[in-house]
């Protein structure tokens, strides 16, 4: 790095205090400089040379210093230098003596960081104050959760580059915000990107301007009942993906307002549905042709229906029943339809494998609201993953979803066809589901052990038999 030169006066001085060796008295002299903002106060070379020692004596013209520690004044320093041959002041002296540092003091540091703060505050109502009035993306600014007040206490402090790439971003979604589509007139996400940006991938949800759409989008939701999404300091920057109860609501974002995203790879295995109606109430032949078949649908498929209807099971002597069975794993799931023989009066079977895709719960949901009096009963894995997807759905269906072999006998009969240890930290994390698991988890937490649907698949077959 290339810095001015000094005047012949102030070199002398640098070249001084080099020889002398008294680079740590400038040191401390610079400290309380930036701190002090001014030559003033003072400082304490601790454990000072006899060379420190008497060279500083000599300069400053005052007697021979005992004690090791030595107090010295900044005005002396700064007086001693302009009535020497140096001519020149301490600040002079440090500017030089430091190059690859400047001299900025500590108040100079808070203005500064105070005319920063304020002139990112500004711009971000200018982007504001310029869109129209009423307009989604000057509201979402001015009155949003995840507005100019939250972005502004986000990156005041950050620095002038990251402020204005912050602003950029901005500026980018607020005005995306005034072109979304609607409902009407749907337009996929990736070409919506395209068109506002120039990359299709600009707003996908784990970049930071895909993540900020979206807290706007959930700043924005028409519907109170809408959970907002994280704000933790890694909301818009994180690349890790989101949890499934996160990306359910991420689509419903999207849906409100036109935006079209990827619904051919979330889907849903099911088993024996009744009949699906599209919206203009004819049927789709899909189902009926599906006879004793295991139908893979995509969300895209789902969404295309209006109406769902799960089988109803007749029993001799028993009132029609409309429940639906719901399996955590794909070869128990497999295993019940193989071993069911006559598939006529058979209830519905769906299979989430794993945590429920944005396909499972649209299916579930359209089920719920044809047939608001059915039953979902859920088995899952006996561990910590499997007991949280029962929760989820309990919580999601309230009144309509019940654990199904998630009791304690279920438990060791599974534990009889083998189990793993458990980590102690997982196994603590029990203790946090719903009062209707505490049984289970008090005898999960004495055996330590997790246990698998798999253990447990004659039990299930002879519940879809029998119901």
């Amino acid at each position: 790095m290339n810095h001015p030169l000094p005047n012949t006066n102030v070199q002398k001085a640098v070249m001084f205090f080099q020889q002398a060796g008294l680079s740590r008295l400038l040191e401390k002299l610079r400290e309380k400089y930036v701190e002090l903002g001014q030559v003033g106060g003072q400082v304490v070379l601790e454990d000072s040379t006899t060379g420190e020692r008497r060279e500083i004596a000599s300069f400053l013209g005052k007697p021979p210093y005992r004690d090791a520690n030595i107090r010295v004044r900044l005005v002396d320093v700064d007086k001693a230098l302009q009535k020497s041959g140096f001519a020149c002041t301490l600040t002079e002296v440090l500017t030089a003596f430091f190059p690859d540092a400047p001299l900025v003091t500590r108040p100079q540091q808070r203005t500064a960081k105070a005319m920063r703060q304020a002139n990112f505050r500004m711009k971000l109502f200018d982007i504001a104050t310029a869109l129209p009035d009423q307009s989604r993306g000057r509201l979402w600014l001015l009155q949003g959760m995840h507005g100019q007040d939250w972005l502004f206490s986000r990156y005041k402090n950050a620095p002038l580059d990251e402020q204005e790439r912050q602003l950029a971003q901005v500026h980018y979604i607020a005005n995306v915000l005034n072109q979304l589509p609607g409902t009407d007139k749907p337009e996929r996400l990736a070409l919506f990107a395209q068109r506002t940006s120039g990359d299709p991938h600009a707003l996908d949800p784990n970049r930071p301007a895909g993540r900020l759409l979206l807290l706007a989008l959930n700043d924005g939701a028409k519907e109170t009942d809408h959970h907002a999404l994280s704000t933790s300091s890694d909301a818009l920057s994180s690349l890790s993906p989101v949890s499934p109860q996160d990306r359910a609501h991420e689509l419903q974002l999207y849906n409100e307002v036109g935006l079209l995203v990827d619904t051919i790879s979330s889907n849903v295995a099911v088993f024996n549905l009744a009949a699906a109606f599209f919206p203009d109430g004819s049927p789709d032949t899909l189902v009926q042709a599906a006879c004793g078949r295991v139908l893979l649908l995509p969300l895209r498929q789902l969404l295309e229906w209006q109406r769902v209807l799960p089988a109803t099971k007749a029993s001799p002597g028993k009132a029609p029943t409309t429940d639906i069975y719901v399996f955590e794993n794909t070869q128990v799931f497999e295993e019940v339809i193989a071993g069911s023989g006559e598939h006529q009066n058979m209830p519905t079977l769906v299979c989430t494998a794993g945590w429920p895709s944005m396909a499972a719960l649209k299916l579930l949901d359209l089920l719920l609201v044809q047939s608001p009096q059915t039953s979902i009963h859920y088995s899952g894995d006996f561990d910590l993953k499997g007991l949280q997807i029962a929760a989820s759905l309990l919580a999601r269906y309230p009144g309509h979803c019940q654990p199904w072999h998630f009791d304690p006998d279920s438990y060791s009969v599974a534990l009889q066809a083998g189990g793993i240890a458990a980590r102690t930290a997982e196994l603590a994390l029990l203790q946090s589901l719903p009062d209707v698991f505490t049984p289970l988890a008090m005898l999960m937490l004495e055996r330590k052990q997790w246990a698998y649907q798999e253990g447990i698949a004659p039990l299930l077959f002879a519940d879809v038999q029998g119901a």
